[in-house]
């Protein structure tokens, strides 16, 4: 296991202005080179932002954590939107980092819905079936229109907490998918939810499951030193039961908490990156 540092403060500016619509809200991100578009799928209505790089023949796409999924710890929130939509932070990070590279970041099913809102969307499917397969389904689908506007063949998927399990689903079921991070990953929602003793995700796909499937694809797994809803007892697990032990690699953050302090470390992490995405 690799343990990181501290780096300094990178400079990073994101505002989301939340505009007041009829049965919905529209989001305006300000977020330097990436600009947003809305893909439609055959089940939802998603909200991505890209940057395009020229000739890239990789696209490196940041999935969304869970986000406000619930109002309380019995109370569903009305709306899943993350209050701090990190994986889009550190989207961000990446491209202003190095502009040679195509990014793009993909928010969840029911996030950021469209003005007068998206009809698909029932609570469950940011609650028991966020995980359930018509979500990775319309998720696979606008990764897939994401690859053909960047014109890129080979793809790196970055997960944030339940984005982690998103990215270990997709690349389940892809053959373009050349590496796999995740950052305080939730790569066993089933073991999760049973550690903090609430109601297991009765509809969702659990990416365990599918942990041998992706044993040879590179993979790095972030974890926070300090992170207390997604500890680091679930990635062990995971590469144990992928088999993975050559491809799959678990680095613990110091002084990282589930969310707080990912920005601050993600431009030193970065670096690290191509060189420890590898088998062997």
């Amino acid at each position: 296991m690799r343990r990181w540092g501290w780096l300094s403060l990178l400079s990073l500016t994101i505002v989301v202005t939340l505009l007041a619509g009829c049965g919905g809200s529209k989001q305006v991100f300000s977020t330097g080179a990436l600009s947003s578009v809305r893909l439609t799928t055959a089940s939802f209505s998603l909200l991505s932002a890209r940057y395009y790089s020229a000739g890239s023949p990789l696209l490196t796409l940041y999935l969304e954590g869970d986000g406000r999924a619930w109002a309380s710890r019995y109370r569903l929130s009305s709306d899943p939107t993350p209050v701090n939509p990190l994986a889009l932070r550190l989207a961000a990070v990446d491209v202003d980092l190095n502009k040679q590279q195509s990014v793009a970041w993909l928010g969840r099913a029911c996030q950021y819905q469209p003005v007068g809102g998206d009809p698909a969307c029932e609570s469950r499917y940011w609650s028991s079936h966020r995980f359930s397969e018509k979500v990775v389904a319309s998720m696979n689908e606008a990764v897939d229109q994401l690859m053909k506007e960047s014109g890129a063949k080979q793809l790196r998927l970055v997960g944030f907490s339940g984005g982690g399990a998103v990215a270990v689903l997709l690349a389940a079921r892809r053959s373009d998918v050349v590496g796999v991070v995740t950052v305080a990953g939730n790569l066993d929602h089933d073991w999760v939810n049973r550690h903090h003793g609430v109601t297991l995700l009765s509809g969702s796909l659990n990416p365990l499951v599918v942990a041998g499937q992706i044993r040879k694809v590179p993979q790095i797994h972030f974890v926070g030193g300090k992170d207390e809803v997604v500890p680091d007892e679930v990635v062990t697990r995971f590469i144990a039961m992928g088999k993975a032990d050559l491809c799959a690699h678990k680095i613990l953050v110091r002084n990282v908490a589930h969310i707080k302090g990912w920005v601050e470390q993600w431009g030193r992490l970065l670096q690290g990156v191509d060189t420890e995405l590898s088998c062997g």
